[in-house]
């Protein structure tokens, strides 16, 4: 066996850690742009919390509160703008993966020139700001690796930034910040999770570190999901499903998503549809086409997933992950089909293009490679 693990972000769990942001933040920078949605953050209170703290150690502070979900390059280089213009050292990422991601983003493209499509598309970047993330969501785990990821409004491309310095010098995991989240976003945030361990595991990048990291955040995901869904204000599945995030985030640093993330992109880059909701939507389709070339893996996943495996076959136990996972979204009332979000078989040709030429990387990472028809009838199945 060969393999790595690099992790240099420091994690920081528990309920009302949030507070001691500035206790963090204090040794990295003097003057912070924290970056967050548009509202989120203000009605819940959360940006309150951090502010305090972050004067309580005098640190000074600005916001940049434009994130939209699924943040496009365009909004990266406005807060950039704002970060450079007013000599910030440090950001803050509150919110969700667009909130986070867009730190990201903001702290790269403060230190670098030109546009963040450049880098995306692989021109090679400097220096960057420090990053400090606080997640409110159990979903995207972006602040466990250095995954930025953006919609181009001009090609409708979704895809990350992607460089060593965008690691978060520290990321706080408060659970008490989750207990707000509406049942919808804990839903489309809480599938992401899960589709990030899963595609971890069972793809090409698999490894035995990761392996052991995603099998968990499936089983806490099987276990506490629908209670986070239907009872929110319970701080025990808040906090293992921001357990289990994070160690999902963990595993994609280290061994990425495929296929599913690879279809999934294109709904949300030309569709704007909610990331998780786009995941779950393709999600049948793709194991139905994976499952016999790695039935060993997906039988772990119906077990993590809940399934007693005893007495079944290999390929059996495999195609019980597929069962698992249906009941589980109907529990949560996630889309199974991408027809609820208006797309028609007319648009086929077109997601199937964009997925396999602009999502090669992921799509290449799956336990069966799939040619461009193949990509068409996944999608086809997914109507």
């Amino acid at each position: 066996m060969n393999f790595e693990f690099f992790m240099p972000t420091r994690l920081v769990f528990g309920p009302g850690k949030v507070k001691e942001v500035g206790t963090y933040v204090k040794f990295i920078g003097k003057k912070a742009l924290i970056v967050t949605g548009r509202s989120s953050a203000k009605k819940t209170g959360h940006l309150d919390m951090v502010t305090k703290s972050l004067e309580q150690e005098g640190i000074k502070w600005l916001a940049f509160d434009e994130v939209e979900p699924n943040p496009f390059t365009t909004t990266v280089e406005r807060g950039a703008n704002l970060a450079r213009e007013n000599h910030v050292d440090v950001v803050i990422g509150l919110g969700g993966g667009s909130a986070m991601d867009t730190a990201k983003g903001i702290a790269f493209m403060a230190l670098n020139e030109g546009h963040v499509a450049d880098y995306i598309a692989g021109k090679q970047g400097g220096d960057v700001l420090p990053i400090v993330l606080i997640t409110t969501t159990a979903g995207t785990g972006s602040e466990a690796n250095n995954y930025a990821v953006f919609t181009n409004p001009e090609t409708k491309v979704k895809k990350s930034l992607k460089s060593p310095k965008t690691y978060a010098r520290v990321s706080i995991i408060d659970p008490e910040l989750m207990l707000t989240v509406p049942k919808k976003v804990t839903a489309s945030t809480g599938i992401d999770v899960f589709f990030h361990a899963m595609e971890a595991y069972v793809g090409r990048r698999s490894q035995p570190f990761t392996d052991a990291l995603a099998l968990e955040a499936i089983r806490l995901v099987a276990e506490s999901l629908k209670g986070a869904y239907e009872h929110g204000e319970d701080i025990q599945y808040r906090e293992r499903m921001a357990w289990a995030n994070t160690l999902a985030g963990v595993a994609i640093n280290l061994s990425g998503t495929c296929g599913i993330h690879g279809m999934g992109h294109p709904l949300s880059g030309i569709y704007d549809v909610p990331h998780g909701e786009s995941l779950a939507a393709v999600s049948l389709a793709f194991m139905r086409f994976n499952i016999f070339e790695a039935p060993g893996k997906f039988a772990k996943v119906a077990e993590a997933l809940g399934v007693d495996v005893r007495g079944l076959t290999l390929s059996e136990a495999a195609e019980k992950s597929i069962e698992a996972l249906r009941d589980l979204m109907d529990r949560v009332g996630l889309p199974k089909k991408i027809s609820a979000f208006g797309i028609t078989e007319k648009d086929i040709d077109t997601l199937a293009e964009h997925a396999y030429t602009k999502m090669t990387h992921n799509l290449e990472a799956s336990p069966r490679v799939p040619t461009m028809d193949d990509v068409k009838r996944m999608y086809m199945e997914s109507l």
